[in-house]
């Protein structure tokens, strides 16, 4: 792990694909620690540049999620990646640890997901809310144990906090999440 507490899993050209660490933001406001910040830092010392160096983040994980995140060092790649990504060509797969046994091998969840008004959570809410929002999320299960269960999760959306929120909401909790209830 560099200092800065990240690796570079992959680099090619403008694609950059980093670890992003648990508990550490994507993305904040200036003066507050954030991957992009650092990622930032790095890139300018590494290339030797005095200047703000073009960084952007084409998809984000929560603070308390670790896993590959993909970055681009060019307006362009920005772009391009971005229209991969809601065009649905990229493939992203989480793997989550959740509470509890899950009663199929695979299965989908469909929700209606709203985000809370001056609040950094979401909720499941009924079909017929207004603010209400179509969450779609297939999983597979890897490995199931007596108290927790290992699946690899597909989101068909991408709404805020969406696996933990589903996952508390269908009575398993992503382990260790104490914002929705683990």
């Amino acid at each position: 792990m560099d200092a800065d507490g990240f690796d570079v899993l992959y680099e090619e050209g403008p694609c950059l694909v980093v670890c992003k660490p648990a508990g550490l933001l994507t993305q904040a406001p200036q003066k507050i620690d954030s991957l992009e910040v650092r990622v930032r830092r790095f890139l300018m010392q590494r290339d030797g540049k005095a200047y703000d160096a073009y960084l952007s983040v084409v998809h984000r994980l929560d603070r308390p999620v670790s896993g590959a995140l993909l970055m681009a060092t060019t307006p362009r790649a920005t772009r391009r990646l971005s229209e991969q990504i809601q065009a649905r060509t990229v493939d992203k797969v989480y793997w989550a640890l959740l509470e509890g046994q899950l009663d199929a091998e695979e299965g989908e969840w469909v929700d209606y997901v709203r985000k809370i008004p001056n609040q950094a959570r979401s909720e499941v809410v009924d079909q017929a809310h207004p603010e209400g929002r179509i969450a779609v999320l297939r999983f597979r299960l890897l490995e199931q144990t007596s108290t927790c269960a290992w699946v690899e999760i597909r989101l068909e959306t991408g709404r805020t906090h969406q696996i933990r929120v589903q996952s508390a909401w269908h009575g398993h909790n992503v382990v260790g999440d104490v914002l929705y209830g683990a």
